[in-house]
């Protein structure tokens, strides 16, 4: 993270343009470890987020809000008893450390004029929130540092505060060329500049070592110390804040900074109209990020949980069906231990008679219970055959039942796999909560018949819009981002001449190529859709894929299927290897719904639908 001294600069200078003077009408404390100051100042509303979190500790302006605890932390409210009311009188930086200090007037409990200061020490895992009282002591922190944690700096309430100890680095105005050369001339050039300069981080000291006409990872002694000092110096002098998120060569979010970087070899996003926007910007994405990889984690191992108690029962279901298969056998031993029953006698524990079924007359050893008499044997393996017939059926039915939910499962894990958005994974928790697999309210898995109502409310959420492309021959092809997508596109929305494409026997997307009455569908059109069945699967890194497809009038739901489970004939079989070169339309960008079905949310109500499935007025649309 590239939150700075300079970051820490043009927050400052920001703040005191925006805050001076404020009034801080609200505190609130919406995560264990940030603070939200609602100021009112200049006429205007503002939020000031203070974060000490490990990763993300900032100080700035921010325009997101966050769902507040039902009882507020200790630390919010004796932040609400001392300086809620108060006014902003003065904010600066601690030198060119990752500190900032405001200081906040207000009336103490026998109303005498006070001046609290509220510091933010931005410093990664040691980041922290302290609330000073005018005597410089430590009314509290929002995280504590006991003596066990740091006996040098010990941060408890009644102690003096102490700030953190000086990094006895260079001032960067004074750095000079000799200086500089006197670190290890093997040791790449910025990170000589890091160890030895104060309030540079990496992303800075990369850059004054460009500044210095050298490459950004080139070693000290490849660069001009005179021209790498002077390059120091201007980089601790520049206010000229231009806020930008830094994207790498393949377009991922990486950092942010307040100054133009020459060395910066991806793209750059400017234009931000504030250096707070900025840090908005930056740590929004971040937080998303960090929340589609928790909650795709989360349900990938609930999934995989679900799959392996499938797989395990089935086995269970398997044995059974093999034992109730048996059936005729038990049938058969019974039958030859009555006719053999003279030479039988009680306490055997075996008897080898012949097998008059047979045609060639073998000989088969039947297993006996020595306390029991030979008839008595002859019931018993009776009694096995009728527990086996009768439960065959049954077995057959669970087993099905068993190896329907493992599809389903296994096409839900699919679907984890390639989500690429939050919303996405937001309609996979809906589902499993609608199928029973999340606790939501009341039991997490009750009988087969309650487990679909397990949503909450029962309102329906919309479903998000279905991936939408156009083949090179001009149709219209859509492509369900998870199982209800999968139904609603297929079911509901394609028309009964438009062509159908899954996977064979592979989890996977349904693909729907629309198809105009009357029109001959291009066979380059079929392969597309073919391919891009076969990439939305869980067999993309394959090669030869096979891909069923038909008309959609040839694909039906049985009844109390799940999600995305259907039946399908009159079908034929590519083949398809889902490569981008082969295939450019699976490189294509594709659109979110703007056009074609996207237009209309599936269950929002909105739009009127044709009897034919296709949405009023769409792109194709007969």
């Amino acid at each position: 993270m590239a939150f700075d001294s300079k970051v820490m600069a043009a927050v400052v200078e920001e703040l005191n343009q925006r805050l001076l003077g404020g009034r801080i009408s609200k505190i609130y404390q919406p995560e264990p470890d940030e603070l939200a100051l609602l100021c009112y100042a200049n006429g205007e509303n503002h939020r000031l987020l203070l974060s000490a979190h490990p990763r993300h500790a900032r100080v700035h302006l921010t325009q997101i809000e966050k769902r507040n605890p039902p009882t507020p932390p200790m630390f919010c409210m004796l932040m609400r008893k001392y300086v809620e009311g108060g006014r902003i009188v003065a904010i600066e930086q601690a030198g060119r450390d990752r500190i900032c200090r405001i200081a906040i007037r207000n009336a103490d409990e026998l109303g005498n004029p006070v001046t609290y200061l509220l510091v933010a020490e931005v410093m990664g895992k040691h980041s922290n929130l302290v609330l000073l009282n005018p005597q410089g002591r430590i009314i509290d922190a929002i995280r504590r540092i006991t003596e066990e944690v740091n006996r040098h700096r010990e941060l408890l309430p009644g102690l003096p505060y102490i700030a953190p100890p000086p990094t006895g680095k260079l001032d960067p105005a004074a750095a000079t060329g000799p200086v500089l050369a006197q670190a290890d001339p093997d040791l790449p050039a910025w990170q000589a500049v890091l160890e030895r300069v104060d309030g540079l981080g990496p992303l800075l000291s990369r850059e004054a070592v460009c500044r210095a006409g050298a490459p950004a990872d080139a070693p000290l002694r490849a660069v001009d110390p005179d021209r790498l000092a002077a390059a120091v110096r201007e980089l601790a002098d520049a206010r000229d804040w231009s806020p930008r998120l830094l994207y790498d060569p393949q377009g991922r979010l990486k950092e942010f900074h307040v100054l133009p970087l020459r060395h910066w070899p991806g793209r750059a996003e400017d234009g931000f109209p504030s250096v707070s926007a900025c840090l908005d910007a930056y740590f929004g994405r971040r937080a998303e990020e960090e929340r589609f990889l928790s909650l795709r984690g989360s349900l990938a191992r609930l999934v995989r949980d679900e799959i392996a108690r499938v797989r395990r029962k089935l086995h269970a279901q398997e044995e059974s069906l093999a034992a109730a298969e048996s059936a005729e056998t038990y049938r058969l031993q019974a039958e030859l231990i009555t006719a053999n029953l003279w030479q039988i006698t009680k306490g055997m524990t075996e008897v080898r008679v012949v097998n008059y079924y047979d045609p060639e007359g073998s000989e088969m050893v039947i297993p006996l219970d020595p306390a029991l008499s030979p008839s008595e044997n002859a019931q018993a393996y009776y009694r096995r055959y009728q527990r086996a017939r009768s439960g065959l059926a049954a077995i057959q039915e669970q087993l099905a039942r068993s190896r329907a939910e493992l599809a389903y499962l296994e096409q839900v894990e699919v679907t984890l796999e390639q989500a690429e958005s939050l919303p996405d994974l937001e309609e996979v928790r809906r589902e499993l909560a609608a199928e029973g697999y999340l606790r939501e309210g009341a039991s997490r898995r009750g009988s087969e018949p309650g487990r679909r109502q397990a949503a909450g409310d029962g309102k329906e959420q919309a479903l998000q819009r279905p991936i939408t492309l156009r083949s090179s021959d001009g149709l219209e092809i859509w492509i369900g981002r998870n199982n209800r997508q999968n139904d609603y596109l297929t079911l509901k929305l394609a028309s009964p001449q438009d062509l159908w494409f899954h996977t064979k026997e592979i989890p996977g997307s349904h693909v729907i190529l629309r198809v105009p009455p009357g029109k001959e569908v291009p066979e380059r059109s079929i392969l597309e859709a073919a391919a891009l069945a076969a990439y939305h699967s869980k067999a993309r890194q394959s090669s030869g894929v096979p891909v069923d497809y038909t008309a959609r009038k040839h694909v039906r739901k049985p009844a109390g299927a799940r999600p995305g489970m259907v039946i399908y004939d009159n079908h034929k079989t590519l083949w398809v290897t889902p490569d981008p070169e082969r295939f450019p339309i699976l490189g294509r960008g594709w659109s979110d719904g703007v056009q074609g079905t996207g237009r209309h949310d599936p269950e929002s109500g909105g739009g009127d639908h044709r009897r034919d499935g296709h949405p009023e007025g769409a792109p194709g649309s007969p």
